[in-house]
């Protein structure tokens, strides 16, 4: 009995450390490739259409989550939406806390 509370307990941990460090579970649409993440100043000729605001869990069985994963799936969140409003560009609006992040959507190439 104990030693199966021992297993269950490192399976837990492995999970836990890797949801942590380096697993994304936020998948591209297609089409989300084509979005570019660029400046305010990048967009000045630019339509704005909108904005939105992606989120991910930062934390995980209590463990924080690798923040460039974080960042990364916010991207994708992000330009997921683009697609989704017809945008191809998408500006960070507001800095990243708390696992959450707001994007303007442009549309730049007519």
């Amino acid at each position: 009995m104990r030693t199966k509370m021992m297993k269950t307990q490192v399976l837990l941990l492995t999970v836990a450390a890797a949801l942590a460090t380096g697993c994304t579970w936020v998948k591209p649409v297609e089409g989300s490739d084509q979005v570019e993440l660029l400046t305010v100043k990048e967009v000045a000729a630019c339509k704005k259409l909108g904005h939105t605001t992606s989120h991910v869990k930062n934390e995980v069985a209590g463990l924080t989550r690798n923040q460039e994963t974080v960042s990364q799936e916010l991207i994708t969140l992000g330009k997921n939406q683009a697609v989704e409003m017809g945008g191809d560009t998408i500006v960070q609006s507001q800095p990243l806390r708390d696992g959450k992040v707001v994007f303007d959507i442009y549309k730049c190439n007519q």
